[in-house]
């Protein structure tokens, strides 16, 4: 008896997959008499109609043009000296990629270790370690308005 209950209750919520279409009567010369049914089926009498048929969808076609100015960057000076000062107080970019440190005189030098990819120079340059496969270079990455952003050093895949 549960059995039989549970099978009953399954059944009613089985529903059709089949959906429900747009259904009209043609005329003779074939416009239709104004009258849209939704049926499961339309009868022998009637066409299916498509959506865009009554102007739900697809009728027109919108072409939007959206110009975006995007901005402009120039190569200027970074403002950072080069390597310099006198130890401990060494501070400055170095061309070689190295670290501005007490080259042991005394003397600030580009003598430490290597640094990771960057800014090298005052004008801009870039310069340092990657991972393999990788170099160090000047790249703009697209922004999400489709500019190109400001120009940065970072390690890009070689060719």
């Amino acid at each position: 008896m549960l059995r039989l209950a549970v099978l009953v209750a399954m059944l009613s919520f089985a529903v059709d997959a089949s959906g429900s279409v747009l259904c009209a009567k043609p005329r003779r010369d074939g416009t239709f008499n104004g009258t849209v049914k939704v049926r499961d089926a339309c009868t022998p009498r009637e066409v299916q109609l498509a959506p865009g048929d009554v102007g739900f969808c697809c009728g027109v076609t919108t072409t939007v043009t959206v110009t975006t100015t995007c901005p402009s960057f120039t190569t200027t000076t970074l403002g950072i000296p080069d390597c310099g000062g006198t130890a401990p107080g060494c501070g400055g970019l170095c061309a070689n990629a190295r670290e501005c440190v007490d080259d042991g005189t005394g003397a600030c030098a580009c003598v430490g270790a290597e640094l990771p990819c960057g800014v090298v120079s005052v004008g801009g340059a870039c310069g340092g370690t990657c991972p393999a496969g990788f170099g160090c270079a000047l790249f703009s990455p697209t922004g999400p308005n489709g500019c190109p952003d400001v120009p940065r050093c970072g390690c890009i895949p070689g060719p």
